[in-house]
């Protein structure tokens, strides 16, 4: 992608203009994912908001280098709550997100630009209840989590041809579309709002889409990465969020959606690659944990179709269409990327030689292990404390 050029008189004119009445300034309204307020600029169109789109050094998203996965096998599986949710699903004008219900914004007390039905009213799609007393969420746990997140909402990132639009990256490779299903730190913090700028605020769970029996060849180093599905067809909870994209062509068109699972929308729970990063959009916050399944979510040609008919503006200005709203990939900087997923299930790690330097012989080196030599080892009598340089001392466990 070519970084778009900005002199900085133009851009000393813009904030000057966005700065002259901030009850008037609308930040959200100004980020777009081209051009000088594309995400080479946030940081610096907003830096007391959006410092760290420039300037962070854990952020999201990135490339996935198949040598630089550490294997760990503690890593749990991904549990997923099995309520059906409902929401609204927006076009913010940067991109597609379905936004859930909550207890302080039940459906029927939002407030936002809809799109009416022909009564003049809401329209409603999926199961409905007359009779709901409390408002259904959808915890995730496990895997990397310490605490358990509360999803809030999900993102849709795509291009306007196949060979781009998910935001991150796998051995360099990018897909049509990518899936993200955002979840806030329910046992900290009280809401989104507040744990996304707070230390284990966020949790964001990414699925990469294709193609429903689509040809592409991904390169043999991510192969192992992202298992092919024998049932290769469309997630039907993705058909779900897509039926519905006709009646937000424009950006502030609005629809309830109904009764979503989130649990059935994932592909697979137990096979994952994750590490610490951030938000992909304004503010950048680095208070993300984010988790990749390994399995893509697959959609036909049709719904993707249905993506690229979206608009950026409203409908007395639509202007440019609504793909390739996806941030470019950011420096790793030294990150540690976890995965449970074991390359090479039949090597004997105990019999493995341990060198000098603390690697090992005859470990292919596709998938590191994050077993290391024990220097220390505990027993009921004592511990040895064993050196390089084979000097074993005794200690008493009282302590220990």
């Amino acid at each position: 992608m070519r970084k778009a050029m900005i002199t900085p008189v133009v851009l000393q004119i813009i904030l000057l203009v966005l700065h002259v009445n901030d009850t008037m300034a609308n930040w959200n309204d100004w980020w777009t994912y081209e051009g000088i307020s594309g995400p080479d600029f946030w940081g610096r169109l907003n830096p007391g908001l959006w410092g760290l789109c420039s300037t962070g050094r854990r952020q999201s998203p990135i490339n996935i280098e198949p040598q630089r996965l550490l294997f760990d096998p503690q890593l749990l599986d991904l549990q997923v709550g099995k309520a059906r949710v409902h929401g609204i699903l927006h076009n913010t004008g940067q991109g597609v997100v379905f936004r859930l219900e909550t207890t302080e914004t039940p459906i029927n007390d939002i407030s936002s630009p809809s799109k009416p039905d022909t009564a003049g009213h809401v329209a409603e799609y999926g199961q409905t209840s007359t009779t709901r007393t409390k408002v259904p969420t959808v915890n995730i746990t496990g895997g990397p989590l310490s605490y358990a997140y509360r999803v809030y909402e999900i993102q849709l990132h795509f291009g306007r041809q196949d060979h781009q639009g998910s935001e991150h990256l796998l051995a360099g490779f990018s897909f049509p579309a990518e899936v993200q299903i955002y979840a806030y730190n329910s046992e900290l913090y009280e809401n989104a709002t507040e744990a996304r700028s707070r230390a284990y605020g966020i949790a964001a769970v990414s699925m990469f889409v294709k193609v429903a029996n689509a040809k592409e060849a991904l390169p043999k180093t991510g192969q192992h990465f992202l298992k092919e599905s024998n049932l290769s067809k469309p997630n039907l909870e993705l058909k779900m969020l897509t039926d519905q994209l006709q009646h937000i062509i424009y950006k502030g068109d609005s629809v309830v959606l109904k009764a979503l699972s989130v649990h059935e929308l994932l592909p697979n729970t137990s096979a994952l690659i994750t590490y610490e990063g951030s938000l992909t959009a304004p503010g950048c916050e680095e208070t993300a944990t984010w988790i990749l399944l390994n399995r893509p979510l697959y959609v036909s040609s049709q719904q993707l179709l249905a993506m690229r008919k979206l608009k950026q503006g409203e409908l007395t200005l639509p202007v440019a269409p609504l793909g390739n709203n996806f941030r470019p990939p950011q420096p790793l900087h030294q990150r540690a990327i976890r995965t449970n997923i074991d390359l090479y299930p039949d090597r004997n790690i105990r019999n493995q030689k341990y060198l000098d330097d603390g690697t090992t012989e005859g470990l292919a080196t596709t998938c590191p292990s994050m077993q290391v030599q024990k220097f220390y080892q505990v027993s009921s009598e004592h511990v040895a404390i064993t050196s390089r340089f084979s000097v074993t001392t005794k200690l008493d466990n009282e302590n220990i």
